[in-house]
């Protein structure tokens, strides 16, 4: 009786499932984006991108659909509420102003073919945005989760995404946080909380091990 209470990888990953790629943006990744500009160290980030690129080539090989969130501030969306009082009180850099350079997807990682974008106002990308809607009208029960910053617009999408009755689960090989020591903590916060985490090569073969199970029901 026990097992039927397992909550696993390998159990939510046999529904409809969507693979989101989290703010892998210029300003925040390039070496000449806002962030390295305003000193912050940037390079911590690139080692997350080979990973990725193997679970975005998994899941397109798989079927499941990738979507890529990206921040994108303006004077519309951004308002005048705790929000931007507190961005603007802490001298946040002016990052990934909408319609620039900044705000455009890191040039080694690019949407596919038919690969939506959705652009959030805030950490998580269920706030002010279709992201939820879209994913309802293509019946999608499970997200992965990829991407920066771990502690915040990774962490605040899969809680949001988790409370609204979604299975969440993070690659943490795929992610990485600006600030090193928040990068741990915000891994148990979600695995003890309202996540799973595993890592690529985990995820990927259980794509491949679904795959091979829908060839050999087709082949019955």
């Amino acid at each position: 009786m026990a097992e039927e209470h397992n909550y696993t990888l390998e159990r939510v990953l046999t529904e409809s499932t969507a693979l989101l790629i989290i703010d892998m943006q210029n300003d925040f990744v390039h070496e000449r984006g806002i962030f390295a500009q305003s000193g912050y160290r940037v390079s911590g980030y690139w080692s997350i991108i080979p990973p990725m690129k193997r679970l975005i080539e998994a899941a397109r090989a798989a079927g499941v659909p990738v979507i890529w969130i990206g921040m994108s501030h303006n004077e519309l969306n951004d308002g005048d509420d705790a929000w931007s009082q507190r961005r603007a009180g802490r001298n946040h850099p002016a990052s990934c102003r909408t319609g620039t350079w900044g705000a455009d997807l890191y040039h080694e990682l690019e949407p596919g073919m038919g690969e939506m974008v959705v652009w959030k106002h805030r950490y998580s990308a269920f706030v002010q945005t279709r992201l939820h809607q879209l994913l309802a009208d293509r019946g999608i029960r499970t997200l992965v989760a990829a991407g920066i910053n771990t502690n915040t617009c990774v962490e605040s999408t899969l809680r949001d995404a988790h409370l609204i009755g979604y299975h969440v689960a993070l690659a943490g090989d795929a992610t990485a946080c600006l600030f090193p020591d928040a990068y741990e903590p915000s891994l148990r916060n979600i695995e003890r909380h309202f996540g799973l985490v595993s890592d690529t090569e985990t995820i990927i073969r259980s794509w491949a091990r679904a795959g091979s199970s829908v060839l050999l029901e087709s082949e019955v």
